[in-house]
């Protein structure tokens, strides 16, 4: 019964609604009409034209916007909701800056701020195998305090980033997408930017925990591991915002990626940027 549910295939001989040269593959479970591959969304299970009409009908709100469950549930829900990008993007089509807002606080500002303990403190060296060694002879206030701006310095950095990639895509998405579904543009960067800092924090972290000693291939297949993962959870938030654009936004296919590869552009080049800015020798 599943799976017959699910079968959203059109009939012999059905063309679609929008194009009525082409020959229809699937039937759209909302208004009824047939659908060619191009008019079809396989992961909103809709019809291009009901998906441009209601994107949010398309997903469930996200955790985070539900009140089910305790705030912690909803809060990992929503991080684990990252994983599954295309999805959950109709779910930004939905209205409300102010819990996307909330949750940004709570999920990329630490991790952001996290991120940058172990790269940017002057008084401490993280070594491998979870060793750190106190450089120089520092009191416990020095330490703090330069952990403190060590954390203040990462942060001021994502929020350059943050900026570089936020601007370009909501401007783009503001010249493409109907009024009222460029909000989610910025709704998905709140909800998703802590994929970034989460890859760097976990990037050191994995760094701080491997190995010593005179083996070097259990530390070059970490690092290779460590690279990996740092790429995935990166890919997931172009993916986010891209998906974003094209089921949330209603921007089409080929138009979404360019939506995408512009902020990138400007975040790549705010990235090389910044970090020599933080790694510049001093006077």
């Amino acid at each position: 019964m599943q799976d017959r549910e699910t079968d959203h295939t059109a009939p012999d001989g059905a063309v679609c609604a929008e194009h009525r040269e082409r020959p229809a593959a699937f039937t759209c479970p909302r208004c009824g009409n047939y659908a060619c591959i191009f008019c079809w969304h396989t992961s909103a299970e809709r019809c291009d034209s009901c998906l441009k009409r209601d994107p949010a009908a398309a997903a469930p709100p996200l955790p985070w916007e539900t009140r089910e469950g305790s705030w912690l549930s909803r809060f990992v829900g929503t991080l684990v909701s990252a994983m599954h990008p295309i999805h959950s993007a109709p779910a930004f089509a939905r209205p409300g800056l102010r819990p996307a807002l909330l949750f940004f606080v709570l999920s990329a500002v630490p991790l952001a701020a996290l991120a940058g303990v172990i790269p940017n403190t002057k008084t401490l060296m993280f070594g491998s195998a979870f060793n750190v060694t106190v450089l120089g002879h520092p009191t416990q206030a020095d330490i703090a305090l330069d952990v403190i701006v060590a954390m203040l310095l990462q942060l001021a950095s994502f929020s350059v980033e943050f900026v570089a990639i936020a601007l370009p895509f909501t401007s783009l998405v503001r010249a493409y997408a109907p009024e009222s579904q460029r909000p989610a543009a910025l709704r998905v960067l709140l909800y998703r930017s802590w994929l970034a800092p989460g890859a760097t924090l976990l990037f050191f972290l994995g760094l701080w925990m491997l190995p010593g000693g005179p083996r070097q291939d259990e530390p070059t297949r970490l690092m290779s591991v460590l690279l990996l993962l740092q790429f995935v959870l990166n890919a997931l938030l172009l993916i986010s915002m891209r998906a974003t654009a094209r089921l949330a936004c209603g921007i089409g296919a080929l138009l979404s990626f360019v939506v995408v590869a512009v902020p990138l552009v400007v975040y790549a080049m705010t990235q090389v940027f910044v970090a020599k800015l933080l790694h510049a020798p001093g006077p």
